[in-house]
């Protein structure tokens, strides 16, 4: 009985080129399916991001009234219409302590610093995720500021916010709204913003 040499006799096992074709192939598929996933999942968090803090926004402009009894000075029935949260808004709330998002600092030159440090970009205002984004990446401040949270108050106390108070008509469809504050922020697109489409909102 012949025995083989093991030392002699060598068998190779490994992938062929079309097996590892097929193996690198595969992979790229799946890459390309979880990154498409996790840009949805990325934009989606943006969005919620946007609607939490538009209900903030709602929320203590909300209480301003109920606790003060009364609109800021910059708001009136005469110059009723939309608003920005510019700084001088942000101002405002962060004074009457109803908006967590800026601290005062009566030593800086400014007099409003953002809780986080380092965040500069409070120079606009409260800027939505796409605004940050448009910051971040040097946009103009026209594009940035088109960015900043918005909002409508009910300046004539009739429990609704609507066409009287500066409502858009684009954002309002027909429908009413109850309450005493209407907040939006913008879509990227700016065919979407025309049509009344926002990013987030909360009325």
């Amino acid at each position: 009985m012949n025995k083989i040499d093991s030392d002699t006799y060598h068998v190779y096992r490994g992938f062929t080129l079309i097996e590892l074709l097929v193996v690198i192939v595969i992979i790229a598929i799946l890459g390309a399916a979880s990154i498409g996933g996790y840009a949805h999942f990325l934009e989606q968090a943006r969005k919620k991001n946007a609607a939490d803090m538009c209900e903030q926004i709602k929320v203590a402009w909300t209480n301003y009234h109920r606790d003060l009894g009364f609109w800021p000075s910059e708001y009136s029935i005469s110059n009723s219409g939309i608003k920005a949260m510019d700084t001088d808004m942000c101002l405002v709330l962060g004074k009457a302590k109803l908006l967590d998002v800026l601290y005062i600092d009566d030593n800086a030159a400014s007099g409003l610093k953002r809780n986080k440090e380092k965040e500069s970009e409070l120079k606009y205002g409260l800027l939505d995720p796409i605004g940050l984004d448009f910051f971040k990446r040097n946009r103009s401040a026209s594009k940035i500021k088109d960015h900043l949270y918005q909002f409508v108050l009910d300046v004539n106390e009739d429990g609704v916010v609507d066409a009287s108070d500066g409502m858009p008509a684009s954002l309002l469809r027909g429908k009413t709204i109850r309450g005493d504050v209407a907040v939006w922020c913008w879509p990227e697109d700016d065919a979407a913003r025309k049509d009344g489409d926002t990013y987030a909102q909360s009325w």
